[in-house]
């Protein structure tokens, strides 16, 4: 996986444990996909302080991810579902059965 969507995935998993500076300057640069000159224009800041600001901020993120390794953990589970839809697709008899489990697999990932 690439860098940032790694460190995409860690704002939308983190993002309310940053200080609203932190997550405004990485929000726009990994959501609104902002140059660094162009965040800097629209927070009033140099280009080296958006700079400062995002690799403060994913270090705080990454060591929020060691340690709690909620990232992580929403995967494996989404992995796991995506194994369970394969094998009820491989199983399960009817075509009624099947669409009740794959409901039951969403309504798990999406309630993580």
């Amino acid at each position: 996986m690439s860098k940032n969507i790694e460190n995409a995935i860690l704002l939308d998993t983190y993002g309310s444990m940053l200080t609203e500076k932190q997550y405004d300057t990485l929000s726009l640069y990994y959501d609104e996909d902002l140059s660094l000159s162009e965040i800097a224009e629209n927070m009033g800041i140099t280009r080296q302080g958006v700079h400062k600001c995002i690799r403060t901020a994913e270090e705080y993120l990454t060591q929020l991810e060691e340690t709690l390794g909620f990232a992580q953990k929403y995967r494996n589970v989404c992995d796991l579902c995506d194994k369970l839809t394969a094998l009820t697709d491989e199983n399960v008899g009817s075509a009624d059965e099947k669409e009740k489990m794959k409901s039951i697999i969403e309504d798990i990932k999406n309630a993580i």
